[in-house]
């Protein structure tokens, strides 16, 4: 069985395809800018690279997932037609940095480059966000048991459930 979670459409078209598309225009006026000879040319250098870091990120390698799909043998983030798929056999590393109070995750898979493995989660985008969070960190907690991160968690299970024993005692 597998879960879907879809980013809504209105802000994946805001935050997604818009910045994208201001970041072309603004990589275009600043390279003609460039050509014809600014006196900030330096400046509109480091502003036209960020511009392509973030075509790059938007539309080609997939940072801002608009569908994920997590099923039992496969996790999968789509957008723009395109999809990256990852088997749970072939996931070596599934890492997450969470932004709790932002309600937001950064993921890196495997080994993450700038086309690949690398996905910004906002989860308050997403239609059933909380499963999509519990269930992502599931994946991370599989793949990763001994990490630091998994001993806290069931530590913290263990000490809400002594906590609740000696409260009915």
């Amino acid at each position: 069985m597998s879960k879907e979670y879809l980013f809504n459409k209105k802000m994946f078209l805001v935050r997604v395809v818009y910045a994208g598309i201001l970041a072309a225009m603004v990589l275009v006026i600043g390279s003609n800018s460039i050509i014809k000879g600014s006196s900030i040319k330096y400046l509109l250098m480091l502003i036209c690279l960020l511009c392509v870091y973030i075509i790059i990120t938007n539309f080609i390698s997939i940072s801002y997932p608009e569908k994920i799909v997590i099923g039992s043998n496969e996790i999968s983030f789509l957008a723009f037609n395109k999809a990256h798929v990852y088997s749970r056999n072939e996931l070596k590393s599934f890492k997450i940095k969470e932004q709790q109070l932002a309600g937001k995750m950064y993921i890196r898979v495997n080994k993450p480059s700038l086309f690949k493995g690398r996905y910004w989660i906002d989860l308050r985008a997403y239609n059933d966000y909380k499963d999509l969070g519990k269930d992502l960190l599931k994946i991370e907690e599989t793949i990763h048991p001994n990490s630091l991160k998994a001993n806290i968690k069931r530590n913290n299970a263990r000490y809400e459930e002594r906590k609740q024993k000696n409260v009915r005692k």
